[in-house]
């Protein structure tokens, strides 16, 4: 804003178009309508416009604001089991990502390995594609089974 701008030509956005000026010649336009010179765009040379700076502040906080306001955080529930779980331990976890898949979480589905158990992934992913088979009519996008470390998991979108 007004001194604070260092190129030593600036291309001054105005109602009547663009035109390129030397900086100072462009702050005293400024100064002489009682307004402030504005750095909009660093490019070569960069843009610059004349406009009340207080006001331009407040209008840009005003934005960030309700960027803030738009933004949407996305969380994401956890589901543990092993290879071991009971058909019944099993369908309460069905039922619970139901839930939070139905009111727009996303879910991460794990199956831990214990001792040995690790040499039989192949029935880890059995009881994750059985899993993602109960709950695929609330699922739009599904993410493949990831091995990472002991934990075998998949990520399912609502």
């Amino acid at each position: 804003m007004n001194e604070a701008i260092q190129a030593k030509e600036v291309r001054l956005v105005s109602e009547s178009g663009q035109q390129v000026f030397p900086t100072v010649q462009a702050l005293d336009m400024a100064i002489e309508m009682g307004l402030d010179l504005i750095l909009i765009s660093e490019s070569d040379p960069p843009v610059c416009k004349i406009l009340d700076g207080g006001k331009y502040k407040f209008e840009l906080q005003k934005k960030e604001k309700q960027n803030k306001q738009n933004q949407k955080t996305i969380e994401t529930k956890e589901i543990r089991m092993t290879i071991t779980i009971d058909e019944n331990d099993l369908q309460t976890k069905i039922k619970s990502a139901i839930a939070f898949l139905s009111k727009g979480f996303h879910v991460k589905v794990s199956v831990r390995f214990r001792g040995r158990e690790i040499t039989h992934t192949n029935i880890g992913e059995e009881l994750l594609a059985n899993f993602c088979q109960e709950v695929s009519h609330l699922v739009n996008s599904k993410s493949n089974p990831t091995l990472q470390g002991r934990m075998l998991s998949v990520l399912l979108k609502p």
